[in-house]
């Protein structure tokens, strides 16, 4: 298994070229290879098919970022950098693996390069991908894409009631309905950002605003009564001050 990951920066603007170049090198499982700050200078890049992660921006003259993926051919994965989340529905077509959305920050960076990191391992492992997710800026409007059957359904956060794995199948319960999604639950967990999902048990992951009550070793989610495993109840207890 790698134990360093070859990175490059398509970026434009300097400022965001300085502060992703500082963010990988706080990261010490990756390398940085380049800087290009044209999507032409990538596409005559000869090391292309030694990257492992590319960070790319989107709005760049000349051409963007999607028309920049639809010209090259590349196993990397690819993480996009945007101040706007418009393009995620084309983006998913191509395969891209995250979206960073400007300004970015520390915390959503190194999550998003775990995210490529662990689609490149699976790769090796001869396993599925993990599923691409992205998740808007603003805390109103914050969503998660899923993949559901054959298609990426947009799903707002606060919807979601609860998490459900059950052997090989992920089950996303929301107000109104119940979702299989192809994921795993390590992934939805990760992509469940804020501070209102927590593990409650190996199988469940619930979003706190609907929660009602703890008894014993079940809680009421939203009318559900759910298990919670003694590994997980001091970190509820925790969350919920009691």
């Amino acid at each position: 298994m790698k134990e360093v990951y070859k990175c490059i920066i398509v970026e434009d603007e300097l400022p965001n070229i300085r502060l992703l170049e500082s963010y990988v090198s706080n990261i010490e499982s990756l390398e940085l290879m380049a800087t290009f700050v044209s999507p032409v200078d990538l596409i005559n890049f000869k090391r292309l098919d030694e990257v492992d992660i590319i960070y790319l921006d989107i709005q760049m003259p000349v051409m963007t970022g999607i028309e920049l993926l639809k010209t090259i051919s590349t196993r990397a994965q690819v993480i996009m950098t945007t101040s706007y989340s418009d393009y995620a529905i084309e983006g998913f077509d191509l395969d891209v693996t995250d979206y960073l959305l400007k300004p970015i920050e520390f915390s959503r960076f190194l999550k998003a390069s775990n995210k490529a990191i662990e689609r490149i391992q699976l790769r090796y492992s001869g396993k599925q991908d993990v599923v691409p997710s992205v998740v808007s800026s603003k805390s109103s409007d914050e969503f998660v894409m899923l993949k559901v059957d054959k298609k990426l359904m947009k799903v707002v956060l606060k919807d979601i009631v609860f998490v459900q794995s059950d052997w090989n199948y992920v089950y996303v319960h929301t107000k109104t309905e119940k979702l299989v999604v192809l994921s795993t639950m390590k992934n939805i967990e990760s992509n469940l950002n804020g501070d209102n999902f927590i593990r409650i048990h190996k199988s469940y992951l619930i979003n706190l605003d609907y929660f009602q009550y703890l008894e014993g070793n079940q809680v009421s989610v939203n009318g559900q009564l759910l298990q919670v495993s003694r590994g997980y109840k001091a970190d509820l207890l925790k969350r919920i001050n009691a």
